[in-house]
């Protein structure tokens, strides 16, 4: 089994803006792209090079053990952070600058306004993600900082909509009243399971903000909290459940999550021969979350449409799943 990068069973599904000219040789005399190729050592992201190794690299210089024309040519050239904080807000040039290797061409950002037709910044990333040549989906960064990113957005959506209510006056002018050191004395006293809700007012009423703020953002803790609510409702108002079931899918043993992470596989007729070993797959899956992530959203569907949609069970009178983070 070897791994594919341009599969054909999935081109319309992850198609990109620029087609590559040098994949036909008539249309490279015709189009206006312009491949880009790296010439030189790039550490983007700051991960591949380690500081011992800047360290070793300085003092080598220092000391000028290599020739001149070795010293002329060899150079690094840091580049260091602001001290002021970017605009995350209508800011094209925010996910360029961070990864220039991924937007090569400068072009193609999220929340361009010189775009004619407005994309949704998540349905945006979530293209992306599906390009062809897979880059953005295997880089080991951009898939958590854009996550960051819609986490923060849901987060201060819901702050601005709960200010907007007209009783956040009154609580506002409480939680306006505390300092930092009642706040740090709450943090150790709820360490020490310790707090006790009658203790402050205004610091419960911040708690009982953050909580109904918290639980509406995706993969925050107080989101879980909000599932186990809506989780007892159900239970109040259905009844105890008949079936639990939890459902684990072993992702590095499955030949459709390797057949969309792009490995060469005939899921029609699947050879022993053509199976890797364990690890090999696994550093597979590791390495394409969106096509795990394709393979988990197919699996399950096809489960609760079969089991529960479908009948196999009986009349269903409800049910209520969630996905372990």
């Amino acid at each position: 089994m070897e791994q594919k990068i341009g599969n054909e069973e999935i081109q319309s599904e992850r198609i990109e803006y620029i087609p590559d000219p040098l994949s036909d040789p008539i249309e490279r005399t015709t189009t206006d792209s312009i491949p880009i190729s790296n010439s030189a050592v790039l550490d983007v992201n700051g991960s591949s090079v380690s500081s011992d190794e800047f360290s070793n690299y300085l003092l080598h210089k220092i000391k000028n053990d290599g020739t001149k024309e070795q010293m002329d040519t060899e150079s690094v050239y840091l580049i260091p952070h602001s001290s002021k904080p970017v605009n995350e807000y209508c800011n094209p040039k925010l996910l360029v600058g961070l990864y220039p290797t991924l937007f090569c061409y400068g072009h193609g950002a999220p929340e361009d306004q010189s775009r004619p037709v407005k994309v949704n910044l998540r349905e945006h990333i979530r293209y992306l993600l599906s390009y062809n040549d897979l880059r953005f989906e295997t880089n080991h960064s951009f898939i958590f900082v854009v996550f960051n990113l819609l986490q923060r957005r849901d987060a201060c959506f819901h702050a601005q909509l709960t200010a907007a209510k007209p009783y956040f006056r009154a609580s506002a002018d409480e939680i306006q009243s505390l300092k930092s050191k009642d706040i740090e004395m709450v943090l150790d006293n709820i360490s020490k399971k310790t707090y006790s809700l009658e203790s402050n007012s205004a610091l419960n009423k911040l708690l009982h903000h953050i909580k109904t703020i918290g639980g509406r953002v995706m993969g925050s803790a107080y989101s879980r909290t909000a599932l186990r609510t809506r989780i007892h409702a159900l239970i109040y108002n259905q009844g105890l459940p008949s079936i639990f079931l939890i459902l684990n899918p072993a992702d590095i043993h499955s030949s459709v999550a390797l057949y969309f992470a792009g490995a060469k596989l005939d899921l029609d007729n699947i050879q022993l021969a053509q199976l890797i070993t364990t690890y090999k797959r696994a550093e597979i899956i590791a390495s394409h979350p969106v096509a795990t992530a394709k393979f988990f959203h197919l699996l399950i569907s096809n489960i609760l449409n079969t089991m529960i949609s479908g009948g196999v069970l009986g009349p269903i009178k409800a049910y209520f799943g969630t996905v372990e983070s």
